[in-house]
This record gives C-alpha cells, sequence and structure tokens, in this order.
C-alpha cells in the first residue's frame, strides 16, 4: 500500500474497532460516517441501502440539510439512476471515483448533477460498497466541493471496507435477534433494549407500559423514567424492585448487556378492568379473588359465608366462562389479564 503512512494504518484499525463495538445498525450508521469524515474529509457524506432485486433506494446525507429537500427522492428513484450505487449494486468493487464511472462531460449536463449534486456542493465523490447478506447492498459515500479524492483516500477506504462489511452484517443479526426477543417474551415478562445514548430502542408490547404505571411517565417519549434511569447510571445496579397496586416489577440487567432490561411482574391482586374485559359477575369475582389465597372449596365456602354447593355453582359458571378446565386455570388467567 504505497499511498498509506503507518498513521492511516492505525487510523484505519481505530475505525474498525470503533463501528464492531456498534450493537444496532442506526448506531453502525452513525458510527461510520462520523468516522469516515475522520479517515478521509469530506463536505458531505451519504449512505444508501439499495434492495439488489430492485433496485429500491432508502437514501440518507449528512448534514441533514446537505441536499435540497425532495430532490433525491425525485431523481434517484433506482440505483440505476446514480452511477456509483449502479456500480456498487452490480457487483462487489474497491472504492470508486464518481469521475470513474461517469464522464466528466456527460456528469455536467445530467439532471443528476445540475439539480442534486451542483446544488449539494458535490463536485467530486468516490464510494465504498458492502452487501449485508439480506439481498441488500450497502453504498456509503463522500462529496467535496473542491479536490478530487486521492490513491491515498482510495486505499484507506478500501483497507476498512471488509471491517464494514462485519460490522453491518453483525449488527443486522444483532438486530434480527433482539426483535425476535422482544416479539416472544413469555407472559409477566418484557424485555426493553437501548441504544448507546440510554433510550429505548426496541420493547416488548408490555415494557413501556410497566415502567410508566410503576416509575411515572418518561420526560420525553422514547427515554426511560427518571427513577429508572438513574438507577442504571450508578453501578453496580442491583435488581430495581417496585411494588404498586398488588403488582411487584422487578428490573434487571440481561447478564453481559448493559444495554438490555428484562423486566417480570407478579401479580397479586386482580386489576378491575381485566375483570370487567372477563364480564365476571360480583359473585364470580368473590369466589375467584378467594381462591388466589384459598385452595380448599370448604374453606372457601366457611370464608364467605356460603355453602360448598354455592361456591362450586360459582367455580362451574367461572370456568365455563373463561374456557378453562380448572379454578388454578381461571386464576392463572385472570392474573394474565391483570398485568
Amino acid at each position: 500500500m504505497p499511498w498509506l503512512a503507518e498513521t492511516d494504518l492505525g487510523s484505519a484499525r481505530g475505525f474498525v474497532r470503533e463501528i464492531a463495538e456498534a450493537r444496532t445498525v442506526a448506531d453502525l450508521r452513525r458510527s461510520a460516517l462520523s468516522g469516515l469524515a475522520e479517515l478521509v474529509p469530506a463536505d458531505v457524506l451519504t449512505w444508501d441501502r439499495v434492495e439488489l432485486a430492485t433496485g429500491a433506494v432508502c437514501h440518507e446525507v449528512v448534514p441533514a440539510d446537505a441536499e435540497p429537500i425532495g430532490v433525491f427522492e425525485a431523481i434517484v428513484r433506482r440505483a440505476a439512476d446514480h452511477p456509483l450505487l449502479r456500480a456498487h449494486a452490480a457487483r462487489r468493487r474497491p472504492a470508486l471515483r464518481l469521475s470513474e464511472v461517469v464522464e466528466a462531460r456527460r456528469l455536467a449536463i445530467s439532471e443528476l448533477y445540475g439539480d442534486l449534486l451542483y446544488r449539494s456542493g458535490v463536485a467530486y465523490g468516490i464510494a465504498i460498497g458492502v452487501r449485508t447478506g439480506r439481498g441488500e447492498a450497502v453504498v456509503a459515500g463522500l462529496g467535496r466541493t473542491e479536490r478530487e479524492f486521492s490513491e491515498r483516500d482510495r486505499e484507506v477506504l478500501d483497507l476498512v471496507r471488509p471491517g464494514l462489511e462485519v460490522a453491518l452484517r453483525s449488527a443486522e443479526a444483532q438486530g434480527c435477534l433482539v426483535r425476535a426477543l422482544v416479539a416472544t417474551a413469555v407472559s409477566g415478562t418484557a424485555i426493553v433494549l437501548l441504544d448507546n445514548y440510554g433510550e429505548i430502542e426496541h420493547s416488548s408490547l408490555d415494557g413501556e407500559r410497566w415502567l410508566a404505571e410503576h416509575f411515572g411517565a418518561a420526560e420525553h417519549p422514547g427515554w426511560l423514567p427518571g427513577a429508572v434511569a438513574g438507577w442504571l447510571a450508578l453501578p453496580p445496579r442491583p435488581a430495581l424492585v417496585s411494588v404498586r397496586d398488588g403488582r411487584r416489577l422487578t428490573i434487571h440487567l440481561l447478564p453481559g448487556d448493559p444495554h438490555a432490561l428484562l423486566l417480570e411482574e407478579e401479580v397479586a391482586s386482580f386489576r378491575p378492568d381485566a375483570l370487567y374485559r372477563l364480564g365476571l359477575t360480583p359473585r364470580e369475582t368473590e369466589v375467584l379473588c378467594a381462591a388466589t389465597a384459598i385452595e380448599d372449596e370448604a374453606n372457601i365456602a366457611w370464608e364467605l359465608f356460603l355453602s360448598l354447593h354455592a361456591v362450586r355453582e360459582r367455580f362451574a359458571s367461572l370456568e365455563a366462562k373463561l374456557g378453562v378446565r380448572t379454578v388454578a386455570e381461571a386464576v392463572a388467567q385472570a392474573l394474565r389479564e391483570s398485568v
């Protein structure tokens, strides 16, 4: 690598180490664009996700106001409409300069240049492309107003390209795992995943609701309630417990991951609105509540001043209404509804 100094090699290694720590694709994108701008100074950076089967493009630009609003979407309807996207979507390539894939004369009279690149201050461009493994390519582009990108710039980008692909695939796989974990949390548990800034990135269906019910609403959407954020900020972080309205919520950090919270809620009493949703009568509710603390039917009858026959009649009505076979199943279902 004749164009690279020892400092370039060190910077490239540092870039790959940093992006390897990204937990999500969003974190990786932010880290990669910031790091690329340090490795190869540029005025405008772009991140384009290209669906290889259709050529559809999802586009992001940094800084966000670098391009006229809506112009990219109007001009680049598919990857084929942009020379660098077209080239990297076609096959794996080393870093490519814009001048290498389109003649300067043709570019100068194109709608792409006149309405988008020129107005964005991009006279020179270079891009690298990586494959996500999901039928997509991600093309990271850098643009300058003045001064063409050098051979040194190309070699630096080629040096970090394999690390970027590995980090991107890892973040994609972790994202799939996280979404599956959040979606399949068992009854009575929830998972809340945080980003690197401590904000909620993914949550099971009940996760954010439980946090709000036990600790109050957060100051802003996506933030943790103050009490939970304070607990998270102070190691060693033993389990955080809240008991409220007959419900006990315990929050743990998942082992080995400071960004993943496991929430477990135990319900010691039924929520009135849950029993209403189940369509239970006051008499059915009375024996159901007694059954949570007393197993023997005779003792329930004694406690409620009812005959054994009346207790059994109400239990039979409960089981039929809830579609269960035992009183224990009826109690479990009512508790689940109360979570």
